[in-house]
């Protein structure tokens, strides 16, 4: 009788962990899969490098004064070099240090979203797109909506430091969007307050990226 109802309390228990171990096995291979690429097959894009997609410097030269691109490796980069989602961030800046014309630095920067079991990549590329809207309006931003791509986002931040007896000012006008299951964000770097003129520069440039993104093989 005593080995009778041991032998059911083991039976028992077994029954509640293998299913728990099965779930989290199962759980953490999910995960695995997506941070090493498994569920990658979803969206038009693999993984985009930034530089790629940054405009020439002809174009550039209208933006930013002798310029060139910072050094730094612009290959895109997933979680913990694994795969999954990657990011990559391409810069061109001035030479002469100093001289905003009418930037000092433009910058792309593109994140190649996957497939999880979150969602299709373009799906959650889309969300994260309106997530960021959403927390810069609810930060008080001005935030536009311009035409062009699949939406553009329009932005402009503003920074102040104090550098022993002066104050530097920073702004950074951004113009966001998404294709496929890309988010992009165009920025350009001024030390002086932009106006119209230079938010419509970003734009135009802007759709300039979005051009040579949709061009890619």
């Amino acid at each position: 009788m005593v080995a009778a109802v041991r032998a059911r309390g083991r039976s028992r228990l077994v029954f509640v962990l293998v299913p728990g171990l099965v779930a989290l096995l199962g759980g953490c291979g999910a995960m695995a899969g997506w941070q090493l690429g498994v569920f990658n097959s979803d969206g038009r894009f693999e993984d985009v490098d930034a530089c790629r997609i940054l405009p020439d410097a002809a174009t550039l030269a209208t933006l930013v004064s002798n310029g060139g691109r910072e050094p730094g490796d612009s290959e895109p980069r997933g979680f913990l070099g694994l795969g999954g989602d990657a990011q990559s961030e391409c810069k061109w800046s001035s030479v002469p240090r100093g001289v905003d014309r009418p930037f000092r630095t433009v910058r792309v920067f593109a994140e190649t979203v996957h497939a999880s079991p979150g969602g299709s990549g373009p799906e959650r590329a889309k969300e994260d797109l309106a997530r960021w809207y959403e927390n810069r309006v609810r930060r008080g931003s001005q935030v536009s909506v311009v035409d062009g791509a699949e939406k553009i986002y329009g932005a402009t931040d503003r920074a102040s430091y104090v550098i022993v007896f002066a104050r530097v000012e920073v702004f950074d006008i951004h113009a966001k969007f998404r294709i496929s299951n890309v988010v992009v964000d165009v920025s350009a770097r001024t030390h002086t307050e932009p106006g119209e003129k230079e938010r419509a520069q970003v734009v135009g440039l802007a759709r300039n990226v979005a051009a040579r993104l949709r061009a890619l093989d």
